[in-house]
């Protein structure tokens, strides 16, 4: 196991527990570095753990989201999440194997604290997402469960955050958002992340499809 971190001994186990998992695991630190990459992730995307151990996620990975856009980064929002002391939503991405190929597949990340609470791991269980022919409730049965639950995401969201997201769906950027509002470009930052949390969504883009599709822009 390569570990090129200092990692405090009491998570050590959980490191080792996770190298001799069955499931395909990586473990980043806070600063979104590749601590453990075991046996089974190696399977699946063809890098070995002296190619990727110490190297940023975003980097080695270039995850992207179902639009096509470029999701992992040094700036990777699961770190930020995760900073925040907060759950990280289960996601689906699309990560670049070894040999150039991109695999579709479903990421549920944990939070793991040391008890100095000034380490943070953040183990990555990776499925790949076959796709294989299943049988596909009714339309109109599919149509309204989907509207269902994009109805009960949209009504997380606070009036401000909606005029945040209609101002973004515009192409306003966060300094033109600012200005319009009166506020600080962090503060619309923050309620952009918000957005993303509360849609569960990975990037704007993705936000600002959800928004038309479910009818949330403001006129």
């Amino acid at each position: 196991m390569v570990v090129t971190a200092a990692i405090d001994e009491e998570l050590r186990p959980f490191l080792e527990a996770f190298a001799l998992s069955p499931d395909a695991v990586y473990v980043t630190d806070r600063r979104n570095r590749i601590v453990l990459w075991n046996k089974a992730v190696e399977r699946l995307l063809g890098y070995t753990e002296t190619e990727v151990v110490g190297y940023s996620c975003g980097g080695v990975l270039r995850g992207c989201d179902q639009f096509g856009n470029r999701y992992c980064s040094d700036a990777c929002p699961v770190v930020q999440i995760a900073n925040r002391g907060e759950s990280v939503h289960r996601f689906e991405l699309q990560l670049r194997a070894k040999d150039k190929q991109q695999l579709l597949v479903e990421i549920t990340v944990l939070n793991v604290v040391g008890p100095q609470h000034h380490q943070v791991l953040l183990p990555h269980i990776i499925r790949p997402i076959k796709h294989e022919p299943a049988q596909e409730a009714h339309p109109r049965v599919a149509a309204s469960h989907k509207a269902v639950i994009g109805s009960a995401l949209a009504h997380r969201l606070t009036r401000r955050e909606l005029e945040v997201l209609t101002m973004v769906a515009s192409g306003l950027s966060s300094n033109d958002i600012a200005e319009r509002l009166g506020i600080a470009p962090l503060t619309v930052r923050n309620h952009v992340q918000n957005v993303l949390d509360k849609l569960q969504v990975h990037s704007k883009a993705e936000a600002v499809a959800f928004a038309f599709k479910n009818e949330l822009i403001l006129t």
